[in-house]
């Protein structure tokens, strides 16, 4: 073979390695880009360090009113697909209330319903407050407000 022929092959090879990297970094990045478009949008979600899913709709943290009770301080977290709803319930009225099972439907921005959790509320004499907290096995943290029923 001749230095000619040599320096050709030595071309070609190189040429056909540097494409074959082009191409697997131009494939590589497709891949990501991907990933990134399949993610579903957390709107509503903080990823804390450990992990856990915080919710941080405005609309969820209002104040509500139940039956002359008043629920604030709501909290959502998720981890490890447990859902943990915490909020503070204060009797509002000059008479015992609470001592019975609840619903709290928890819904998205459009109002459709995510999913419903049951929980206790607390017996509350006048003036007096307790937590209200209920959980679930899902993962429902990206939620945008909530209503709570007496449970049927």
């Amino acid at each position: 073979m001749k230095n000619k022929e040599k320096k050709m092959i030595l071309i070609l090879v190189a040429i056909t390695a540097i494409a074959i990297i082009g191409l697997l970094i131009i494939k590589g990045s497709k891949d990501n880009k991907e990933e990134e478009n399949t993610a579903p949008k957390e709107e509503f979600v903080n990823v804390l360090e450990d992990g856990t899913q915080l919710n941080t709709s405005s609309k969820l943290h209002e104040t509500k009113k139940f039956e002359g009770m008043e629920i604030s301080n709501f909290q959502l977290t998720e981890k490890e697909n447990v859902t943990l709803l915490l909020g503070t319930i204060t009797n509002t009225t000059e008479t015992k209330q609470g001592g019975y099972p609840v619903d709290i439907k928890v819904v998205d921005k459009q109002q459709q319903e995510i999913a419903t959790v049951g929980a206790y509320m607390p017996p509350l004499e006048a003036g007096q407050s307790a937590q209200l907290s209920a959980n679930a096995t899902a993962d429902f943290a990206n939620a945008y407000d909530f209503t709570i029923s007496r449970k049927n």
